[in-house]
């Protein structure tokens, strides 16, 4: 919970405490009811409502009623209706809490932008407009003044589904459309690609930390691919193929055929996004005028983001670096050397039995990582294998629930994790696009002992 939530939810309790000894002033009871419509107001202004607190904004409402009601029956029915509501939105709060994303470590505050794009030449139109466009939107966040514009919710509240609306009042470390940081040097730029399925907004820890330290990260929604994402014209585009790559009944070349697909198409969008870039950047009337080092770009993502970033490397010039974050390489190229900066950071793999092997989901994932390792090899690439990670806690997941069932967190506390995976994508674009040499990127031991280092 948030301060005044907690503050609340104590004034409540102090309530109920108040009505079962019948005790207290009746000038102190109406304070105590004054004093928690206050909070409640200052809540609901300054902090946000979401759902989980419904209860107990029913509760505070009742508080005043409860509190002078002189009727012996009803202050019992009011004492249970008050302490049920109070324990169920202690309860969802508990559960699916407002969390707090790690402050970020760099010496520049944050500003954040939501930008739409259109693409007039996709590669592929099965995901374009009627007239064969291709609308994008990003979100790039980048160095700022440490004054200016308002607070950036964690995501706009049309994208969220009716479960995760409170993240619209969830807030971030960033402020809307804040001015550039003035006298910063040209940002390089890190192009961000999220999951199959997922979308910009699920690696905040990780680009406000980057963006702290003086890099534009572009977050990109992959349409038809990525979402929901709302456009300019109020159209919400939700993810269409999020089932296709089914591990469970297609084969390894089925599972190919599909996702080359996609990653041509993604990987268009990162090209394209960096046409719009070069764009902003030569046009005076642009906010990103002359602010970005276009000398000085890497690709980075998660999941089948990995292998859209890999894949963008080998296919634009402007592109130096590129790190994959626990996810497969894919393509007609997917075993072919990378011939510029790569790192792969991976959870623990297993080495599955011959029994286990009938299984085809463990049987594709295991083909995918020999052939990722071949990969690898041949790109002579760094890898670190991050001990007690799993597939999701490479996102904001891991704050979303203590419950593993709705966070799927691995043994290492998510802040730790966030930590480690902050400092090796740090240290990897800072010695690739900036030249600054990092004992992180070294071999073992490894100054984070949950972190295997190889060069491949």
């Amino acid at each position: 919970m948030r301060p005044l939530e907690e503050l609340l939810v104590g004034v409540l309790l102090l309530g109920l405490w108040l009505l079962w000894r019948r005790d207290g002033h009746p000038r102190g009871r109406s304070w105590l009811a004054a004093a928690g419509l206050l909070v409640l107001a200052l809540h609901l202004g300054i902090e946000g409502p979401h759902w989980q607190m419904a209860p107990a904004y029913l509760a505070a409402l009742l508080l005043p009623l409860a509190l002078l009601c002189r009727r012996r029956a009803a202050v019992c029915g009011l004492l249970v209706l008050l302490l049920a509501a109070t324990i169920a939105s202690t309860i969802a709060s508990w559960m699916l809490p407002m969390f707090r994303l790690p402050a970020p470590t760099g010496s520049y505050a944050i500003g954040t932008r939501v930008l739409e794009v259109t693409n007039p030449h996709p590669v592929d139109a099965r995901f374009a407009e009627p007239d064969g466009q291709r609308r994008l939107v990003i979100q790039v966040w980048y160095p700022a003044e440490a004054h200016g514009g308002r607070r950036a919710a964690y995501r706009r509240l049309k994208e969220t589904e009716l479960k995760s609306t409170y993240q619209a009042v969830l807030w971030t470390h960033s402020r809307w459309n804040a001015p550039f940081a003035a006298g910063a040097a040209p940002m390089p730029v890190l192009l961000l690609n999220p999951a199959w399925g997922g979308r910009r907004t699920y690696y905040t820890y990780l680009t406000e930390e980057l963006a702290s330290h003086g890099y534009l990260v572009v977050g990109i929604d992959h349409t038809g691919n990525s979402g929901p994402t709302l456009f300019a014209d109020g159209h919400v585009e939700k993810p269409v193929d999020g089932e296709v790559l089914d591990f469970e009944t297609h084969t390894l070349a089925q599972l190919d055929a599909v996702a080359a697909q996609h990653l041509a198409i993604q990987a268009d969008d990162d090209r394209f996004v960096l046409d719009e870039l070069t764009r902003w950047n030569a046009d005076p009337a642009s906010p990103f005028y002359r602010r970005i080092d276009l000398t000085r770009v890497g690709a980075l993502g998660h999941s089948f983001g990995g292998a859209v970033s890999v894949e963008t490397a080998r296919t634009d010039s402007r592109v130096k670096a590129a790190l994959d974050m626990d996810g497969s390489f894919w393509g007609p190229h997917a075993a072919e050397a990378l011939n510029k900066p790569l790192m792969m950071i991976e959870e623990d793999i297993d080495n599955p039995t011959a029994e286990a092997l009938k299984d085809p989901f463990v049987l594709n994932n295991h083909l995918l990582d020999m052939r990722d390792a071949t990969m690898l090899a041949k790109s002579h690439a760094r890898y670190a294998n991050l001990h007690g990670s799993t597939h999701s806690s490479f996102t904001d997941r891991s704050l979303y629930s203590p419950l593993r069932r709705f966070s799927d967190i691995g043994s290492i506390p998510a802040y730790r994790e966030y930590a480690i995976l902050r400092a090796l994508t740090l240290a990897f674009f800072d010695q690739t696009l900036r030249g600054k040499a990092s004992p992180l990127l070294d071999g073992n031991p490894h100054p984070f002992p949950e972190v295997t280092m190889t060069q491949k």
